[in-house]
Formats: structure tokens, sequence, C-alpha cells
């Protein structure tokens, strides 16, 4: 999945380059919260200077600090945001994916998410359209090591994915359900790459 890791990268470093931006953003912010204070500080008159400079100190340490915690609450925010976008844009280039690399990640994740035994391979109409005649049988070959069959069946779910049922148990294997599955680890992932 060489195409994969080069979205990604691609995805890490526009991520990073809007992150940049966006900091260099907020400390722009945040002087201009702070020369305010200084102006408001020398506005003060001769007459009171020695209650000025102590009302200055203290608009000063408070507009510090609240640049601080703007910038923080601002950067969080953004972090977040990024975090989101990257997750949306690992998804839909997944989902966009040639038919081929698309098919094999199909059987990557029922080889993953497949029990043994006799199952049911949901997905939608437009994916089936995208996988090769030959998919159902490749595949169970695949799955034969591990003692599992699934039959395909077109349903009425989003295009992106399949479920696996066994009986009553369903698996959702759609490409937004594994994402979300694994947000809190892609989150911190991403983080980490992007942030640290």
């Amino acid at each position: 999945m060489a195409g994969l890791e080069k979205i990604l990268e691609k995805i890490q470093n526009d991520s990073v380059k809007q992150c940049n931006e966006i900091i260099t953003l907020a400390e722009r912010e945040a002087d201009a919260i702070r020369e305010q204070a200084r102006q408001q500080a020398s506005a003060a008159t001769s007459e009171i200077l020695n209650k000025a400079e102590k009302q200055a100190a203290i608009i000063l340490q408070k507009a510090e600090s609240t640049a601080q915690s703007g910038q923080s609450r601002a950067v969080l925010a953004e972090k977040i945001a990024i975090i989101r976008e990257v997750m949306d844009k690992a998804a839909a280039e997944i989902k966009s994916l040639p038919d081929g690399e698309y098919s094999e990640a199909f059987k990557k994740i029922a080889l993953r998410y497949a029990k043994s035994g006799s199952g049911v391979f949901r997905l939608s109409p437009e994916d089936q359209a995208r996988l090769p005649s030959d998919f159902e049988t490749s595949l169970n070959q695949m799955l034969h090591e591990k003692g599992a069959s699934l039959k395909m069946e077109t349903a009425a779910i989003e295009p992106g994915g399949f479920i696996l049922v066994y009986g009553d148990i369903e698996q959702n294997c759609t490409i937004d359900s594994l994402i979300e599955s694994m947000q809190d680890d892609l989150k911190d992932e991403i983080n980490r790459i992007l942030f640290l």
C-alpha cells in the first residue's frame, strides 16, 4: 500500500504546514493583545503614575494570561480540527483508491475481521461493481486457512466498505466505521506525527 503511505505523507506535510500557519496567526494575535495592554498602561497620566503603573502591570499580566490561554485554546482547537481533517482525508483517499488497490484493501480487512465458519459479506452495489468478478472466490481462498468462508451479497449500505454477518452478529467493516473505532489510537498517532 505504497500509495496509502504517499497519501498519508502528503496529508502529514499539508497538516504540518497548516498548523504552523495557525500557530503564527495565534502568536500575532497574542502580540496584538499584549501591545494593546501596553498602550493602555502608557496612557495613564503623570499625576496617578504610581497607581497607573500598578494597574498597567495587572492589565499586562491579565492580557498575557488571556493571550496565552486564547492561543492555547486556538492551537488545541486547530489541532483537533486538523486531526479530524486528516482522518476524513484518509477515509476519502482509501475510498478513491484505484479498483485493484481497493479490492485488495477489502481482502485485507475481511481477512482481519472474518470469523471461522460461514458468513455473509454485505456491500453496496457501487462497491461490488468496483471489485473483480473473481473477488469472492479469491477472498474465500484466502479465508480457507482461517476456516472461514463468506458469501457476497449486495445491500442498501453506503459505499466504502462492507459488513460481515454471522447469524445475529454483524461486524461493521466500512472505512468510516473502522476509522471511527480506531479514532483514539489514530488521533494519538497523528498528533505524535504532526505536533511533537
